[in-house]
């Protein structure tokens, strides 16, 4: 199994992963649709160029990952078989 590469918006859209961005000078975090940032800034934009500013304390220095929560939310495994 290999492991996933997510380096822009249009990754995360497609996997159906929301946008978790995390201040690190607060702690502050806020969740985002990939779908609302593509509409403004498109799906090719790399995660690590988005101009994000804290809402809280107005710091740039913000990082952005995939959030694992959402990511997972919707996987399941398979049923398991059915005796016959």
């Amino acid at each position: 199994m290999r492991a996933l590469t997510l380096r822009t918006i249009g990754d995360l859209f497609r996997l159906g992963a929301l946008l978790l961005a995390a201040c690190r000078s607060c702690g502050h975090s806020a969740r985002f649709h990939p779908g609302d940032m593509i509409a403004f800034l498109g799906a090719g934009r790399r995660l690590d160029a988005l101009p994000l500013v804290c809402s809280r304390c107005g710091s740039r220095d913000v990082a952005v990952t995939a959030d694992r929560d959402s990511l997972l939310k919707d996987r399941h495994r398979p049923a398991k078989p059915k005796d016959i």
